[in-house]
């Protein structure tokens, strides 16, 4: 299961969001893929299937790129310390 931490705010700009990290002072963009996946985060915890799931169900692409795509966005979120593993 993935959620969101407390270190950080976000904002959604122009279908894109914009995060910051309190504790490292740094601001992260997502596209509009990744914006998707961390509005669902934002409404609860959820497992990576289920995310991989809603995004399959939404965006035009095969399930092998989304596993990829998915797993690389999480990693790039959780080295950051903006999600993490629950």
């Amino acid at each position: 299961m993935y959620r969101l931490t407390q270190n950080q705010i976000s904002s959604e700009l122009a279908g894109e969001t914009v995060i910051l990290n309190h504790a490292a002072g740094m601001y992260y963009g997502l596209n509009e893929v990744g914006t998707f996946v961390w509005d669902l985060l934002k409404q609860s915890p959820m497992s990576f299937d289920d995310l991989k799931e809603h995004v399959m169900a939404n965006f035009e692409v095969d399930e092998q790129t989304c596993t990829n795509d998915l797993q690389q966005l999480l990693n790039d979120l959780a080295h950051e310390k903006l999600v993490e593993t629950i």
